[in-house]
């Protein structure tokens, strides 16, 4: 058979070590600030039933039409995730918490798979964190996911954006408007439908399927000359009632009362069917074109459409891709100066003579035993070249065993950094370090 060299499939990549400080630093803070807001992590299944994401997302959306990747065994029809909602309220569900607990905030942090045409800032299999508040209608909540959504940017050094300011490389916008719901959502559906329908056969096949089957999709197609048939649709925010114009104004209240500068933008209709009221995105213009970095909302009757009873419920998606190559463009970050950066084994096992090979061994395991890391040469190098791997590998210590320490129980201690070196007992030497290093 002939050899070959495999690589990933287009669109999807590996995390090499050198690129883990960066990944840890976005997971960590993701984590960090929703633990500090009570929110608890889940992890839902990688592989649904296709029926979930049809039910939820919407049949006519790119996601279900064109981008799920999915599997067909037996009678079983099941696709990877494209998106996190739809799996974390199914698990909400399957758990019993729509009666048990009803208000859950939760959190995950995971891969998503769409295939779509791999480029700049967007791949096949992407990492998300995604927040998910359940079980309640209080505006409180839109405006506390809006907050951590803004506060995970701030905490990574990106700077949130004033309106009426310049707009400086590296600075972010948070863009909010509200999707209503009910009758008022209705009529803004049958104004957009009258106002789309005289240049319907000028727009894109996939907008005149939208356009029977969900017109308010028309107005989130990105192909250019639709955007620019869609200039000047009618708003939403003209056609909202009175309950959901308040519970809007109230978000935007709560967020003043945080600090947090919010820019109201009546072009902003997420794409996916399931959405209600509150929705919003944050966009870092420094990236074009592809600026959005993170978008979410409300979706009220998410639960009750997957079986569940009528309870609210909001949250977002931060994509960890987008996220990097802003950092790595603006220069905010670098690997190796994260604070999740690597640490290298504390000691550097080294085996003086030959014939050592099965006690070097053992001692750098009876070290990871008592929790102290270590590691040892496996390319049977010279004391000299192992003293320098471990100098090199930024070991803290090397323990030295000979032949003549063997004979006496003991090991040579040396402290690379100073050059400090004595000879201990080996059954002391896990006592010995953990003294040096509390």
């Amino acid at each position: 058979m002939e050899r070959r060299q495999f690589r990933a499939p287009r669109g999807i990549r590996d995390v090499l070590p050198e690129e883990i400080p960066a990944w840890r630093l976005l997971e960590e803070t993701a984590r960090g600030l929703a633990h500090l807001r009570g929110y608890r992590e889940i992890r839902p299944a990688l592989l649904e039933e296709v029926e979930l994401f049809t039910r939820s997302v919407g049949e006519v959306t790119d996601i279900v039409q064109k981008e799920m990747f999915t599997l067909q065994k037996g009678e079983s029809a099941l696709a990877l995730r494209p998106e996190g909602t739809a799996g974390i309220v199914r698990a909400y569900l399957e758990a019993g918490y729509a009666s048990a607990a009803p208000l859950q905030r939760l959190f995950h942090i995971g891969p998503m798979f769409r295939y779509e045409r791999p480029q700049k800032g967007r791949e096949r299999m992407f990492t998300q964190f995604d927040v998910e508040v359940l079980g309640s209608l209080d505006p409180r909540l839109d405006a506390e996911v809006v907050f951590l959504a803004a506060a995970f940017f701030e905490s990574v050094a990106i700077k949130i954006k004033v309106p009426g300011f310049r707009i400086e490389r590296g600075e972010l916008e948070v863009r909010m408007n509200s999707m209503g719901d009910g009758d008022d959502r209705n009529r803004w559906k049958e104004a957009v439908r009258s106002f789309l329908a005289p240049t319907m056969a000028e727009h894109c096949e996939l907008c005149r399927a939208r356009f029977e089957r969900n017109v308010l999709r028309v107005l989130d197609c990105k192909n250019p000359r639709c955007k620019e048939l869609n200039a000047g649709a009618p708003a939403i925010l003209e056609y909202l009632s009175a309950e959901n114009r308040a519970h809007f104004e109230r978000v935007q209240e709560y967020l003043r009362v945080l600090g947090l500068p919010v820019v109201i933008d009546s072009s902003i209709v997420r794409g996916l069917d399931y959405y209600t009221r509150t929705v919003f995105e944050v966009h870092a213009p420094a990236l074009g074109a592809r600026s959005a970095l993170c978008g979410g909302g409300r979706y009220d009757h998410l639960i009750a459409e997957l079986g569940g009873p009528e309870l609210g419920a909001v949250g977002f998606a931060v994509g960890f891709t987008s996220t990097l190559l802003l950092l790595n463009e603006l220069k905010r970050i670098d690997p190796k100066e994260t604070v999740f950066d690597e640490i290298p084994a504390l000691v550097f096992v080294v085996g003086a003579g030959e014939g050592l090979e099965s006690e070097v061994f053992r001692l750098a395991e009876d070290l990871r035993k008592n929790e102290i890391s270590a590691v040892y040469d496996v390319e049977q190098r010279s004391l000299k070249a192992q003293m320098k791997l471990a100098g090199k590998g930024g070991h803290r210590y090397a323990v030295v065993l000979g032949g003549e320490e063997l004979a006496r129980g003991s090991v040579q201690l040396k402290e690379l950094q100073n050059g400090e070196q004595h000879e201990l007992p080996r059954a002391g030497i896990v006592a010995h370090l953990r003294a040096r290093e509390v």
